[in-house]
């Protein structure tokens, strides 16, 4: 007769190597999409006009996302959290007090970035948001240097 007492124990390995497996989708900290993603503003050496467009995206390895766009106008900054699909990373945002939460941000990884797909055409307007490269810097080096 067969017992059933480590059926327990099977469950939660199974869950466990689920969990490894489909970790990706929720924005893991496991995906090689975590990291900073920025762009910048293209250089003005006129003073009268206002910066291009500039943003920059935090993808956080425990899945919270911190969004900072500028079209020229002063930066508007929104938080949410990401989760990444392999060919789509999608940033859900959080509601800001009374206000509503903005429309969900899509990206098309690339090899060295990120390129917006969906946006909020409320800011943006006619303007494209420009592609994102990921930066390749150590935050706590940077943190420590930067402290002196």
């Amino acid at each position: 007769m067969r017992t059933t007492k480590h059926f327990p124990l099977r469950l939660a390995s199974a869950i466990a190597v689920l969990a490894l497996i489909t970790g990706p989708v929720f924005g893991s900290p496991f995906s090689h999409y975590a990291g900073i993603y920025s762009s910048e503003a293209p250089d003005t050496t006129d003073a009268s006009g206002p910066a291009g467009p500039a943003f920059s995206v935090s993808l956080g390895p425990d899945g919270t996302a911190t969004v900072t766009q500028d079209i020229g106008k002063g930066a508007v900054t929104t938080f949410g959290h990401w989760s990444d699909a392999g060919s789509r990373i999608t940033i859900k945002f959080d509601a800001a007090g009374d206000k509503p939460a903005d429309a969900p941000m899509v990206f098309q990884p690339g090899h060295d970035g990120l390129q917006p797909v969906t946006w909020n055409r409320g800011l943006w307007g006619k303007t494209t948001p420009p592609a994102l490269k990921k930066e390749d810097s150590n935050w706590h080096a940077s943190k420590k240097h930067g402290s002196r």
